[in-house]
C-alpha cells in the first residue's frame, strides 16, 4: 500500500529517518533483545483493539484506567532514580491519563500496592532505570500511530492527550533520548539494561490482560 505525504507528514518524519541512519549501538541492542518482549506486549488484546482503530468507548475507558496505574507507579519509583542527563524531563505521563479519563467522565483507579513494590524493584539499578525509560520513550514514539490509526474514533477523538505525545515534536524528542541514552549508559552493564526493558515490556503486558 502506498501512503501520499505532504509536506506536513514529510517534516514529522525527518526525525526518525535521521535516528534511524544514525550509530547508536546500546539502542540497536536493546531494539534486538527485546525484540520478541515487544512484539508479545503488542499482541495483548486491549492494544490490537487501539492499534486497530476499533477499540470500543468502554474497552478504551479500561486501556487508560490500566496505562495510568502503571505510569503513576513508574513515574513514582523513578523520583530521585533519574539520570543526571534525563532529569529535566518531564514525567508526566499519569497526568496525561488523569485528563483524558476526566474527559471522558471516568475515574483513576489506584494502582494495587503489588505494582507499586514491582516498580520500585525495577527502578532500584542506575543501569536498569535507562532500560525503563527506554520502553517508555518508545511507547511515547508509537502512540503517534495509534493516534493517527483512530483519528475517526470518537472516544479517542475526545480524549487523546495521552497517546498524542509531544504532538509534532515526538519524533525529534525521540531522537534527542536516544543521545542521552547512548551517553548515559555507556558505562553501564548492558545486561541489566536489557534485562529491565524486557521486564517492563512484560509488566505492562500482564498488567494490561489482568482484569480490572
Amino acid at each position: 500500500m502506498y501512503i501520499l505525504l505532504d509536506n506536513e507528514h514529510i517534516a514529522h518524519l525527518i526525525p526518525l529517518v535521521e535516528a534511524a541512519t544514525e550509530v547508536w549501538p546500546i539502542r540497536q541492542r536493546l531494539r534486538t533483545q527485546t525484540r520478541q518482549a515487544h512484539e508479545q506486549l503488542e499482541r495483548v488484546a486491549l492494544l490490537t483493539e487501539l492499534a486497530g482503530g476499533s477499540i470500543t468507548l468502554p474497552r478504551y475507558r479500561q486501556y487508560l484506567q490500566r496505562m495510568h496505574s502503571f505510569h503513576a507507579a513508574l513515574d513514582k519509583s523513578l523520583i530521585g532514580r533519574l539520570p543526571a542527563a534525563y532529569a529535566g524531563q518531564p514525567l508526566d505521563q499519569s497526568a496525561r491519563l488523569a485528563r483524558d479519563l476526566q474527559a471522558l467522565g471516568a475515574e483513576t483507579v489506584p494502582a494495587p500496592r503489588s505494582l507499586y513494590q514491582t516498580a520500585d524493584a525495577l527502578t532500584r539499578d542506575p543501569a536498569a532505570v535507562w532500560g525503563v525509560l527506554y520502553v517508555l520513550e518508545g511507547a511515547r514514539l508509537g502512540s503517534q500511530v495509534l493516534l493517527k490509526r483512530n483519528a475517526a474514533n470518537p472516544g479517542v477523538r475526545q480524549a487523546h492527550a495521552f497517546i498524542a505525545g509531544a504532538g509534532e515534536r515526538t519524533g525529534w524528542c525521540w531522537r534527542d533520548f536516544c543521545g542521552l541514552l547512548e551517553q548515559g549508559a555507556a558505562s553501564h552493564d548492558a545486561q541489566v539494561l536489557t534485562v529491565a526493558a524486557t521486564h517492563t515490556f512484560a509488566l505492562l503486558g500482564e498488567w494490561l490482560e489482568d482484569p480490572p
